[in-house]
């Protein structure tokens, strides 16, 4: 027979406020809230508990408040771990989830066509400004995923902040107004010029990891305001400087820069592994700033690298000290038009001025201080200039050479590697000088500039015997005097050291120092292990 009628079957309904208890395996659909639950059944069937479980719908007042998580550890349930002092701690989906903060909770895209100020202003605002900015529970990380977030105006940055994207290149901060991308502010949302007014607490404690901030304009990238302990890993700082399109100083364009207030210094900031890249100048420091360090960084395509206290004048407040404590280190520096690192002092200046610039361990490519003219240009200048004192590079190795060619070329005499007030002490070379040489032979060579002294520590060692010592040069254009202290373990080891002029050609007369050695004939090869001090 076909069935022509089924009769309906009729659960529990009503309101959320009558709900009773079901029984097991009945279901009560709340009308007012559109919420489903069934009933668990007793105890004696093996319920957990008397009582209604929810069944999560559309209409459940939070699908992550249904939901409980607890920590399994690595291995899962395979390992039992116990995570509570008696039992496991639960907690909801929603718990979870707010441990870490994306900015997109705070509507931001990351799409390169929606406007994302407001929403990353938002999300800052929220977590490090607001009501609750004394309460450590607020300040979670500000997670960036992977995408172009695109501003219009300077992102203000409040103490505390801690912004994490998944990598430079991956999630881009990108300006698109005639503005910086970022400045820091105090928790009061005063920006520079008012930073800790009523004692509001000042920029500090700021991460900034696997981002990169982008600019469109010639405004510049990142101002650190009255900050302290400030830490970047692994960022990525783009400008729009072209040595193809623009090939002179432009003075808003500034990569990493760093502003004081009187009684408001800035100190304490490190940046590691970062990449700053497209600015006319990649680091700009003149007002009053200390302790900053720059370790294995990526430094291209600019017309100054790093220009300190070029506005510092000694009076002003904020400017009136100036940089001091900058160490650049283990880094690389490529396609830089003027100085990789320039201490420059200004006309006004007054008072100590910059110091205590310290270039440790850094690569220094051909392609630094050559106007960006080619390797080779006649128009070059300096790789490293310290108008001021207490500066100093050591154990750096620059690609280009300070030297006069000798191939005939009409290349002049480059400028020094290290030029100005500063010492510069160079990497450790070690060569065979040849048994039986009569004839003085070349061991190395140095620029001979007026004012430059050279001092090369050494270790001779001959056989059984060896000599420590050293040779001190004063040369200039002009001549050349020497000094050669030593001591020898035993009897002569048979080498002797001269310091001569070298013409290199034939139309600017003595422009080069020669090291140069010569040997008795024992029978034996020396070895000579020595570093050279250059004083600028």
């Amino acid at each position: 027979m076909p069935i022509v009628n089924i009769s309906r079957i009729q659960h529990r309904r009503g309101l959320k406020t009558d709900l009773p208890q079901l029984a097991a395996g009945e279901l009560g659909w709340v009308v007012d809230e559109q919420r489903l639950y069934i009933g668990n059944g007793t105890v004696a069937d093996g319920a957990p508990a008397v009582g209604n479980t929810e069944i999560v719908t559309a209409g459940s007042s939070s699908f992550t408040t249904a939901l409980s998580y607890v920590y399994k550890g690595y291995l899962g349930d395979s390992t039992v771990v116990g995570t509570g002092a008696s039992g496991d701690v639960t907690r909801t989906l929603q718990q979870r989830l707010d441990d870490y903060v994306s900015v997109k909770a705070f509507d931001a895209k990351g799409d390169n066509s929606t406007d994302d100020t407001a929403a990353i202003q938002r999300a800052l605002d929220e977590l490090y400004s607001d009501t609750d900015q004394d309460d450590t529970r607020a300040r979670r990380i500000l997670f960036f995923p992977a995408g172009i977030y695109k501003t219009s105006s300077a992102l203000t940055i409040p103490p505390y902040a801690h912004l994490v994207g998944e990598g430079p290149d991956k999630s881009i901060i990108s300006n698109t107004g005639n503005n910086l991308i970022a400045v820091t502010e105090d928790d009061d949302g005063n920006g520079f010029g008012s930073i800790g007014a009523a004692s509001a607490t000042t920029p500090t404690q700021i991460q900034l990891s696997n981002l990169t901030f982008k600019t469109n304009s010639a405004s510049g990238g990142m101002s650190f305001d009255c900050v302290s302990k400030v830490y970047v890993n692994q960022c990525k700082f783009i400008g729009d400087y072209s040595k193809d399109s623009v090939t002179t100083d432009t003075s808003t364009s500034k990569g990493i820069s760093a502003r004081a207030q009187s009684g408001l210094k800035s100190s304490h900031l490190v940046f590691n592994q970062c990449q700053i890249t497209g600015f006319a100048r990649l680091v700009d420091f003149s007002y009053n700033i200390d302790n900053v360090t720059f370790n294995n960084c990526d430094f291209s395509n600019a017309y100054y690298g790093a220009l300190l206290g070029e506005t510092q004048d000694g009076s002003t407040a904020g400017l009136d000290v100036g940089p001091r404590d900058i160490k650049f280190s283990n880094s690389t520096w490529e396609n830089i038009s003027q100085q990789a690192i320039y201490v420059k002092l200004s006309s006004s200046t007054t008072g100590p001025g910059t110091r205590n610039i310290i270039s440790y361990g850094n690569w220094y490519s051909s392609t630094v201080g050559n106007n960006f003219e080619g390797v080779g240009s006649i128009r070059e200048v300096p790789i490293i200039q310290f108008d001021n004192d207490e500066c100093s590079s050591v154990m750096d190795f620059f690609e280009r050479s300070d030297l006069r060619r000798s191939d005939g070329s009409s290349e002049l005499n480059a400028a020094p590697e290290l030029q100005g007030i500063g010492i510069q002490t160079k990497a450790i070379k070690s060569q065979t000088l040849a048994d039986n040489t009569s004839s003085a032979t070349t061991i190395n060579e140095y620029p001979a500039l007026a004012g430059k002294g050279l001092k090369i520590t050494y270790k001779i060692v001959r056989g059984t015997l060896d000599r420590t010592g050293e040779l001190v040069v004063s040369a200039s254009t002009n001549g050349v005097n020497y000094d050669d202290t030593f001591t020898e373990s035993g009897a002569d080891v048979g080498v002797e050291l001269t310091a001569v002029l070298d013409n290199k050609d034939s139309t600017a007369g003595s422009e080069t120092v020669a090291l140069k050695f010569t040997t008795s004939s024992t029978g034996t090869d020396a070895t000579i292990d020595y570093q050279t001090t250059i004083i600028a």
